[in-house]
């Protein structure tokens, strides 16, 4: 009976990591687009992330929000506007400032789809992997930045 269940819990196991190992997770920059300034990027009532798969460890402010995934996950970064109007939020790169390298790049530029998006390539053992999201509203115009944070365990 003991080595039926060991044997029972070692199956469950293996599926369970190849099940995580390679999720998406979408993370949403959500911006007040008619209020938004250069001074107010960051603030609480301009901008905040969604990240609906993930694990949100801090929420708020937007410079602190950090999240946690599993190694070999692909996040994908995209933005939207909270405002009546129909700007867009255009995210044009992900740049790591500090921490682990988690993907294979210290710059991930927007894909031919018009998305951001990086594989996770190694855990970070606790340390936040800080990086700047640059993004534009209607494509043109003012260079915004926000400078998140993710973790990698499992």
């Amino acid at each position: 009976m003991k080595k039926t269940n060991q044997i029972l819990f070692a199956a469950l196991l293996m599926i369970f990591t190849y099940t995580v190992k390679g999720q998406t997770h979408i993370i949403t920059l959500n911006v007040d687009t008619a209020n938004l300034t250069q001074q107010n990027v960051s603030s609480e009532s301009i901008s905040y992330f969604t990240a609906p798969s993930a694990q949100v460890d801090v929420a708020s402010p937007p410079s602190d929000f950090e999240i946690t995934v599993e190694d070999g996950a692909t996040i994908i970064w995209e933005g939207a506007s909270t405002s009546q109007n129909n700007d867009t939020v255009d995210i044009f790169m992900i740049k790591r400032e500090r921490g682990p390298r988690i993907f294979r790049d210290n710059e991930i530029n927007r894909d031919e789809n018009g998305r951001v998006q990086g594989k996770i390539r190694r855990k970070t053992n606790s340390e936040a992997y800080k990086y700047k999201i640059l993004f534009k509203v209607n494509g043109s115009g003012l260079m915004y930045q926000i400078d998140p944070k993710i973790k990698v365990g499992i």
